[in-house]
């Protein structure tokens, strides 16, 4: 009994260690935002700066805004920046 129970642990984390998927490397989640390795390699250090992960940062700006919240409150055009 003891050893069947085992056995079943055992096959079920072995299963569930096969449904995980590989992270996304910065070039994969280049490519999946349209962009250079360098250009997102500063996005995801602008987002640093802002306190945001890249991702967050990348869909905001990709909604046409074309503003950021600055840490006061007030709102700050791109073109301003």
């Amino acid at each position: 009994m003891k050893k069947s129970a085992i056995v079943f642990v055992f096959l079920f984390s072995f299963l569930l260690v096969g449904c995980g998927s590989k992270p996304m490397t910065d070039a994969d989640l280049a490519k999946k935002y349209g962009m250079s390795i360098e250009e997102f390699q500063e996005q995801k250090e602008a987002a640093a700066r802002m306190g945001m992960d890249v991702e967050t940062h990348l869909k905001g700006s990709s909604a046409g805004g074309g503003s950021h919240k600055m840490d006061d409150g007030r709102m700050m055009n791109d073109m301003d920046m």
